[in-house]
Formats: C-alpha cells, structure tokens, sequence
C-alpha cells in the first residue's frame, strides 16, 4: 500500500498523459471542423481519404498528421497563448513578424544572394506590357502600369540595425523593373519614388497591415490622374481633397500584419473612407450580378472589428461601376487588394469603371477583355513584391 502512495503522483502524472493521448485525437475528430483559419488567412487540411497507393507511400499516415495539427482541439487557444508569451517576452520575431515599436513588419531572415538574373526577368515582364500597351495604344486608349511599395519597404529604416529588412533585393527589382519598362515604352508609374519626395509621410501606409492607407491611396489615385491627363491632353475630372466628405471609422482595425498576432498587438491604426461630396449617382455589378450602390463594406455599429475589406467589400473577381456620364471616359484597373481603395475614389473621374483581379476571375484572358471592351484607360496597380511575377493578375495572356 505504502508503494503505491509514494507512487500516486508519478501514475497520476501518467494517467493524465495517456488521457490526454488519446482523448486530444478523439476529442480532435468530434468537434466540428473548421474549413479556414481566420487568423492565418488559410484552408486548414481536410480529414484524408485512403488509397492503396497512400497507404504504401506514406502519404496518408502523414496527411492525417497535417489534419489533426491543423484541427487540434484548442488549437487556436494555444497558438495564441504562444504567441501572448512571445510579445511578452519582447522577443524580436513573433509569428514571422518584426516587432518594432508601434509598427509590425514582415521579417526576411538575414540571407543575401545574387541578383544578376533580375535583369532578364524584368526584361521578359516589360515585354509582356509592350504587348498589352500596343493593344492599347492602337485603338487611341492609355495604358499606365502604377508600381506601389509594400510596407516593408515604406517603413525600412523602422527595422533593427541587426536584421535584414530586404531593400538591397526590393531596391534592385524595382531598379531593374523601371528599367526595363523604359526601354520598352511602357508608361511605368513608381510611386515608391513619388512617396519618397513626399518624405514618406507616417499617415500613408498602416502600421499593422501591408497595404497603403486611403490617405496613400488616395496620392496615388491622384498621382495617377494627372500623370494620364499630361501624357494625353485629356481632362479627366481629378477629384481633390476639398472635394470629398473624409470620414475616420471608430472601430478597432485588424491589419493583416496584427491578424497574424491574434489581434494582440495594440495599435492606433484606424480605417478611413471618403465620398464625393456633390452626390455622384451610380450602380454596381459583381460578377455579373447587379449589387447595390455601395463602394464600401461598413460594419454594423462602432464596435465591430473592421479589416482591409471595407473597400469595395475585398476581393472581387469582376467589379463594374456605371455612372450615365458619357462625357466621360471608361477605365479597367487590374490588380491585387491594393486596388481596392483606389476603385473607390476612380469610379468618380470615369463613366465606367471596371476592375478585374484574376486570382478570382477566369473567364477572359486580359488582352481578350481589354481588345473586347476597348476601354479608354488601362490601370495595372502591382506592388513591388510581384512585379517579376505572371501569375495571377501579372498573366497577360
């Protein structure tokens, strides 16, 4: 008796372990499985099916490994105890992110490498936007690639002197890049240029998020409309400041930056909107369905946590804004979420405004869409980080 009393605690200690080894798995498959991770913007892995050839090659045993890390019970809860302690630790890294300060940037390792083979990379790409801008230019429209700089790079010297914040590899793309477009006579619009002689203004880009602020948005909404205007001899209506009726949400923002952090880190970011303030009437298509006249998203009451999607309510395949202006001219921007709170303030100076982001729209290649429509001009927004790449909305044709 007196053994099994000196032994109590090591066979409870046990006993728990071996609960827990088979009732995490359990518990794991009983609980209802979610399809997306909302904080790490992902599927999560699908319970496996077998196959012979799974079982024989190893594949099955280790999809299911895969499936009950990503729908472990408490998953979520752990992840963010991890992650709680990591920012109370100060450590520099959490969740491959840069904690400096206020502001949360994406972390890069501390590797550098060689770069001679950018040069022909570019010269590939501009090639392809030769393409596209003959097609263009040869029914008197006006094609204009905007090239925007992603928060990392806004916010480089913000790095510790010890770590690699990447502008020796961004610097030397977008070098290369505007080099290429050049020779190939692509008008190529570098707005990181733009926000340097500006002095890289703190309100233009979020500290928790990697895309620009409305405010960034909106110099770059003019930026592009005067750089047509000159080109052209066009009067495409610029709509100004004073114009506008500017509006800050009071509701808590979730960067994306923050929302791989569980939302842990504080922060003063806030999400800010703008609308004409002479009433512009208009109406709206998503995907080939009329939807109603909102150019954004807006939550419910103050409270509701808002993200990036308030602007034209996120990622839309197709977008098309028709005002009954005739006068006007038509636009299609094409691009990635950056060009989201720029549909919101262009709508305004065309007749039609239509965007395309072809991660979520298949149906026409763009040189078949631009040839078909005819629009007047033609907006590629790409930040440096995709600038070499043609997948996605970088594919041509």
């Amino acid at each position: 008796g007196g053994e099994i009393m000196k032994n109590a605690p090591r066979i409870l200690f046990v006993g728990i372990f071996l609960f827990g080894l088979f009732a995490f798995p359990i518990l794991t498959l009983l609980k209802p499985q979610d399809q997306v991770s909302a904080y790490e913007q992902r599927a999560l892995a699908s319970i496996p099916t077998i196959s012979k050839q799974k079982v024989w090659d190893g594949t099955y045993f280790n999809e299911w490994e895969t499936a009950l890390s990503d729908h472990i019970v408490l998953r979520d809860t752990m992840l963010k105890l991890h992650t709680r302690l990591s920012l109370l630790l100060e450590k520099p890294v959490v969740n491959d992110l840069v904690i400096e300060k206020e502001k949360l940037l994406d972390f890069y390792g501390y590797s550098y490498w060689n770069l001679d083979y950018l040069s022909n990379e570019a010269k590939t790409v501009a090639q392809s936007y030769k393409k596209l801008n003959d097609i263009v230019t040869s029914y008197g429209g006006y094609f204009i690639y905007v090239g925007v700089p992603q928060q990392s790079t806004y916010f480089s010297e913000y790095y510790p002197k010890y770590m690699d914040s990447r502008q020796w590899h961004t610097t030397a793309i977008r070098t290369e890049f505007s080099a290429a477009m050049e020779e190939a006579g692509v008008p190529f619009l570098n707005m990181t240029e733009l926000y340097k002689k500006e002095g890289n203004p703190d309100e233009y880009y979020f500290n928790t998020d990697h895309h620009y602020t409305y405010a960034g948005a909106y110099e770059s909404y003019k930026a592009i409309v005067e750089r047509i205007n000159t080109e052209t001899g066009w009067q495409i209506p610029k709509m100004e400041k004073k114009d506008l009726i500017w509006k800050q949400l009071l509701n808590p923002f979730l960067g994306s930056s923050n929302r791989k952090l569980y939302a842990l880190h504080p922060t003063e970011d806030k999400i800010e909107i703008a609308y004409p303030k002479e009433e512009i009437p208009f109406s709206r298509t998503d995907n080939g369905v009329p939807t109603s006249a909102q150019i954004y998203s807006l939550p419910e009451n103050d409270k509701t946590m808002v993200d990036y999607t308030v602007y034209m309510g996120g990622d839309i395949g197709e977008t098309i804004i028709e005002t009954s202006r005739p006068s006007l001219r038509k636009a299609l921007i094409v691009g990635d979420s950056f060009t989201n709170p720029l549909e919101t303030l262009l709508w305004m100076s065309f007749d039609e405004t239509r965007s395309l982001d072809y991660r979520h729209y298949s149906e026409k290649n763009l040189l078949d869409y631009i040839k078909e429509y005819q629009p007047d001009v033609v907006i590629t927004v790409r930040d440096e980080s995709v600038y070499l790449s043609q997948e996605g909305n970088g594919a041509i044709s």
